[in-house]
């Protein structure tokens, strides 16, 4: 990345560290990254908007189910991005998580980078590994499904070391990039791209950096490729689904006053979360970060952490304060408070002496690999495991149905699928069966005949279907079953 230019030239070995990192990131973020059925809601919505955007040819304007899709007002270059994966890989799981896995993945090793080239290689190392085990980093809706969180994340960083880059340099390049960047997070999920954006002048001036960073022709550039791109968009999209706008103003931005799809929760929601499982291997070590980052001795070290310490904030009360919270919308808070809860542990190993003298390199490392062994270990657990919740385990049945059969071989073609609920994994899986040259058909009607093939998961449409018909189970996966339908019952009328 052009934010590295500035590196030592001296040998360092540095991208030999990124090497073996990029192997402990393999085996949590990319490893059986098509092994769990398309998730409900956001996943799924993305994976519909992409089959039918490549065969529709509305590339500014996503569709579902045939339609323009207006409850997902993001912009469309999530999709774009799965568009190439699909290309090469296929209509399948896998393709449409990777660039989500490719952008966490990327998350982890441009900030280590960053950190090793700019200050330590052992706070680097320290910094990615937490990144690397936090459990809302890899997680469902983040770094391993086919959203838009990562895509964001990443652009959101880039954009916050280039910002960061500024300060230490004062190149007025970075002043460009990092507008770039900003645009790019803009593109994918539009207001999201801009809560850290308060906190910026605030650095700015306690830097005394402010004039520096904005009475420069980068600025007025990098001001002027953001509303050009953001505006295009906006205007391309208004133009093949007219009302977008007015959606989009009035739905999306009044999630910060009002709830949408009854997403309300408490102010310290987020916060809570990061302690009880999001962050929790780490918060005590954040808090304690952000205490040092006030004390520390060295300057550079300090401006680090301090700005660190006021994006996060800024961030953090910013979604707390919106109405509507949903628990992933976190996710790009997970680089800056990686590098703060990586600190004490960096001054630990860096300042603690035994017998007078400095502590080994050696024993640096069997340090960092104890720490850190067991939450590796829990991470690739998770992340390998899969693991939903009863409730949704249940209501994603049919999925992993047509997952585990479809990976089987097994000749799909001409199973109705009877489902009442949120139909979107269930039309990836019909778009996907399509690719092979098999036809599966979504009812939410009971308007079967003799001799269908129904594929059901509810309790109590399986009661419907065998009050109405004889049925066979002729297959079944977890909760759902595969049903034959024979002759239709005698309804008895009652007295």
């Amino acid at each position: 990345m052009l934010f590295l230019s500035c590196m030592d030239r001296k040998k360092d070995y540095t991208y030999l560290h990124a090497l073996c990192l990029s192997a402990l990131i393999f085996f949590v973020v990319f490893l059986k990254l098509g092994s769990f059925q398309m998730r409900w809601w956001d996943e799924s919505m993305f994976a519909v908007n992409t089959y039918e955007m490549m065969h529709n040819g509305h590339y500014f304007s996503p569709h579902f189910n045939g339609a323009p899709d207006i409850c997902n007002t993001k912009p469309p270059l999530t999709s774009w991005f799965q568009i190439i994966s699909v290309k090469i890989f296929g209509y399948n799981e896998m393709a449409l998580r990777l660039p989500s896995a490719l952008a966490a993945a990327f998350s982890i090793l441009i900030l280590f980078l960053f950190i090793a080239r700019r200050y330590d290689k052992m706070l680097a190392w320290i910094s990615a590994l937490v990144l690397l085990t936090s459990q809302g980093f890899i997680t469902f809706h983040t770094a391993r499904t086919a959203d838009a969180d990562s895509l964001l994340t990443f652009f959101l960083l880039i954009a916050n070391l280039y910002f960061l880059k500024f300060l230490l340099d004062e190149k007025r390049t970075d002043v460009l990039l990092f507008f770039i960047f900003i645009t790019l997070a803009f593109a994918t999920k539009m207001y999201a791209a801009l809560l850290f954006c308060p906190a910026y002048p605030v650095i700015l001036l306690m830097q005394k950096k402010l004039k520096l960073f904005t009475l420069n022709i980068a600025f007025f550039s990098g001001i002027l490729i953001f509303i050009f791109i953001s505006a295009g968009m906006a205007y391309a999209r208004e133009m093949a689904a007219p009302g977008y706008l007015n959606e989009v103003f009035f739905k999306d931005a009044g999630r910060v006053l009002h709830v949408v799809e009854n997403h309300r929760e408490a102010t310290l929601f987020y916060l809570d979360n990061l302690f009880a499982y999001r962050f929790a291997a780490w918060f005590i070590l954040l808090i304690a970060g952000v205490v040092l980052s006030f004390f520390t001795s060295s300057k550079t070290e300090k401006k680090l952490l301090i700005s660190l310490s006021i994006l996060s904030i800024v961030y953090l009360i910013i979604i707390s304060a919106s109405v509507t919270k949903l628990e992933w919308y976190d996710m790009p808070l997970f680089p800056l408070l990686s590098v703060m809860a990586a600190y004490p542990l960096f001054l630990l190993l860096k300042n603690f002496s035994f017998a007078g003298k400095p502590l080994s390199q050696k024993f640096c490392i069997l340090f960092i690999v104890a720490i850190f062994a067991f939450p590796y270990y829990t991470i690739f657990n998770r992340s390998q495991g899969n693991t939903l919740p009863n409730g949704q385990k249940k209501l994603e049945a049919n999925e992993a149905y047509l997952l585990k059969r479809g990976n089987e071989k097994m000749n799909l073609d001409g199973v109705k699928v009877y489902h009442k609920d949120y139909n979107g994994s269930l039309l990836f899986y019909k778009y996907k069966l399509a690719e092979k040259g098999q036809k599966i058909e979504i009812c939410n009607t009971d308007n079967f005949s003799t001799n269908d093939k129904v594929l059901v998961c509810d309790d109590s449409l399986k009661a419907l279907l065998n009050k109405t018909f004889e049925c066979i189970i002729i297959d079944s996966y977890n909760n759902a079953q595969l049903m034959q339908l024979k002759a239709k019952r005698e309804i008895t009328p009652s007295n």
